[in-house]
């Protein structure tokens, strides 16, 4: 690889230097982007929740969990192109990233057109088969037809991200990210207030920001790193890189769909119990999203940390930068776990007004429960980030059927006896159990080393 791929102050090279300051550097942006993505996701919700109805705000929690499907599937496809090319960038080989750059573009286009077709002929179908309520139904389909039928944006946004946080640029994602988010912003009051669109006008202004931030993203790479643009050789069909991508993203793919369907089954149990149950469920996954931010992004940090290291062959940089960003992560978890816990009713409120008691009490209580979990989550994704980092991709999966299973059983189970609760507990359960098989995985590779 040429010395423009390593050198300037917006790359990373995680192969030399204190393995904490690096990933902190790293995730400072991703932080950042983080606080953006959040704003994104939670202007949504809130202009739906305040200005068309707890309905509307529970047809977008219902349709959330086959958007994320789509989503998951599509983040399979991502990692795999981060994952090959930060290890080509660790191993310093400019021709393998310029050909693994091209045949991204190939794989994205592909898997973008088959999310869109599942998401619009699978909608209303899937929507019953979760016994979506009757009155919200109809929006929940159209939630899903419009913004899972046009995920390829975000697949083709995710794709050129992935791409520069593999060779440590995470700032340029950053911009972007914060370019898209404010635009969504302007679209969702444009279209939910100035044109009265409802839940279709907030997917609506979803799919065009992510798109044109798609766009702008890709462009801006390909001219700012030319050793990433790739040439007329690379773009020639090679099968042995989209074999290279499938080996690691179909097993990734696998575990996002694994899961993805373990959070269907929740929702249909969620969705049993009510409009009201679902609304609780929705405002308790996006304040545990935005409590997250403290820590997520640095443990999804360590899947470039983890890969370029892999790459130039330094496996005790990945043992040690492991332990430092655990105990990092873990400080944080426990953190944000005392603050959500403590203002948990306020966080609720962000997102309904008081005219509702029952809403508001589920939602405070699925809060508090997972926000004490928290430490077994920021534990999960940085082990899960490690494992796919440096190749052990299967290992993940494990871990996501072990997660599932408990997710889906636990969901069933509880409720029985502890109603609402039990399912706002089956997750974070669900996170403690899906640690064990990958630490006990990583801590069997550091052993052979």
């Amino acid at each position: 690889m040429s010395q423009d791929i390593s050198k300037g102050q917006k790359n990373l090279d995680m192969t030399q230097g204190s393995p904490t300051r690096l990933l902190v550097l790293f995730a400072i942006p991703m932080w950042i982007g983080g606080i953006f993505q959040q704003l994104y996701n939670m202007v949504d919700t809130i202009v739906v929740g305040k200005f068309v109805s707890l309905d509307a705000l529970a047809a977008i929690g219902s349709a959330t969990t086959s958007v994320f499907f789509l989503t998951m599937m599509g983040q399979g496809v991502t990692n795999a192109l981060s994952v090959v090319i930060s290890q080509a960038a660790g191993a310093k080989r400019e021709g393998a990233i310029k050909k693994a750059v091209a045949h991204g573009f190939y794989l994205t286009g592909m898997a973008g057109a088959l999310f869109g077709l599942l998401a619009l002929l699978g909608a209303r179908p899937l929507m019953g088969l979760l016994r979506t309520p009757a009155e919200i139904l109809d929006s929940s389909v159209q939630y899903i037809q419009i913004a899972g039928g046009l995920t390829i944006g975000l697949l083709a946004y995710n794709a050129a991200t992935a791409v520069l946080r593999a060779i440590g640029d995470s700032r340029t994602p950053l911009y972007f990210l914060i370019f898209s988010s404010l635009l969504n912003v302007v679209l969702d009051l444009l279209f939910v207030l100035g044109f009265h669109g409802g839940v279709a006008g907030v997917a609506w202004a979803t799919v065009i920001s992510q798109g044109v931030s798609a766009v702008l993203c890709a462009a801006y790479m390909l001219r700012k790193y030319p050793q990433l643009c790739p040439d007329r050789a690379s773009w020639r069909f090679d099968g042995a890189i989209i074999r290279e991508y499938l080996r690691i993203g179909l097993p990734m793919c696998l575990q996002s769909a694994v899961l993805s369907i373990g959070d269907m089954i929740v929702t249909a149990v969620i969705n049993s119990h009510g409009t009201g149950v679902v609304a609780a469920y929705t405002i308790g996954s996006k304040v545990q999203s935005l409590a997250a931010i403290s820590f997520s992004n640095l443990a999804f940090s360590f899947s470039v940390y983890a890969g370029q290291n892999y790459g130039a062959r330094a496996f005790a940089r990945i043992k040690e930068g492991l332990k430092k960003g655990l105990c990092l992560i873990g400080g944080l978890a426990l953190c944000s776990s005392v603050i959500v816990f403590l203002f948990a009713r306020p966080l609720a409120l962000l997102f309904m007004d008081e005219g509702n008691p029952d809403v508001l009490q589920s939602a405070v209580a699925m809060i508090r429960i997972q926000a004490v979990f928290f430490l077994a989550l920021g534990s999960i994704w940085t082990v899960n980030s490690t494992l796919r980092g440096i190749g052990l991709i299967k290992a993940t999966l494990v871990s996501s059927m072990v997660e599932l299973s408990s997710k889906i059983g636990l969901s069933l189970l509880l409720p029985l006896f502890l109603g609402a609760t039990g399912i706002w507990m089956a997750s974070p359960i669900g996170w403690v159990l899906g640690l064990l098989p990958s630490a006990f995985y990583l801590g069997r590779w550091f052993k052979k080393l």
